[in-house]
């Protein structure tokens, strides 16, 4: 690594102090979260659920022909 000068350190240790401030959570305990967020969603999303997009007014529908 090549040597850093004064400045360049300090900018590191304090990118470093503000890296430590953020608060972190195991992803053994958000991703559970996650998962269960995401099956509550699913009646709610479009993609999965075609009736919603059909209510949608502004989906298109047409399709796209090219010539």
């Amino acid at each position: 690594m090549d040597e850093l000068d004064e400045t360049q350190l300090k900018n590191h240790v304090d990118s470093l102090k503000q890296q430590l401030q953020y608060n972190r959570e195991k992803t053994s305990d958000s991703i559970p979260e996650l998962i269960k967020w995401m099956e509550e969603k699913m009646t709610e999303d479009p993609f999965l659920n075609t009736e919603i997009l059909k209510l949608n007014p502004w989906v298109e529908s047409s399709k796209c022909v090219v010539l």
